[in-house]
């Protein structure tokens, strides 16, 4: 009769495998984030929100729903925006103008609870990564 005997070590190589396996799935930590991909824009929109408040409280700005080139951030830069708004807590970069049109890059950081949808404030939405997405917007001009 043939009797099985438990080898603690194979459970322990094959758990070990595995977490080098998954390691190596993710990015290197000695390359830089890309600034234009969803989670750099989406922290470049935080940061511009966050200096725009601060110049706020701190009777520096006015308060408005536009945010003035001397608080974005350089992955907002990035992205030649013409004007750069606040909408309902997310961060709006307009990157072309034409009669009656906006277009650009509609980014949602993580302080905003606003899903952007299709059709509200004459918005349209593509989603290009987590948290950001290409618009179109029919304006009143």
């Amino acid at each position: 009769m043939m009797t099985f005997r438990f080898d603690p070590i194979l459970p322990l190589a094959c758990v070990t495998g595995c977490l080098f396996l998954v390691a190596g799935c993710g990015r290197k930590r000695e390359a830089p984030e890309d600034s234009l991909t969803a989670p750099g824009l989406t922290t470049g929109a935080l940061v511009t929100h966050a200096r725009y408040v601060r110049a706020v409280n701190a009777a520096v700005q006015v308060r408005s729903d536009e945010i003035a080139p001397e608080y974005w951030t350089e992955e907002i830069r990035k992205l030649r925006p013409i004007r750069v708004y606040r909408h309902r807590g997310n961060i709006v970069v307009v990157q072309k103008i034409s009669p009656g049109r906006e277009e650009g890059t509609y980014i949602c950081p993580a302080i905003s609870s606003y899903v952007p949808r299709s059709g509200e404030d004459g918005f349209e939405f593509m989603e290009v990564g987590n948290s950001v997405c290409d618009f179109t917007r029919v304006t009143n001009d």
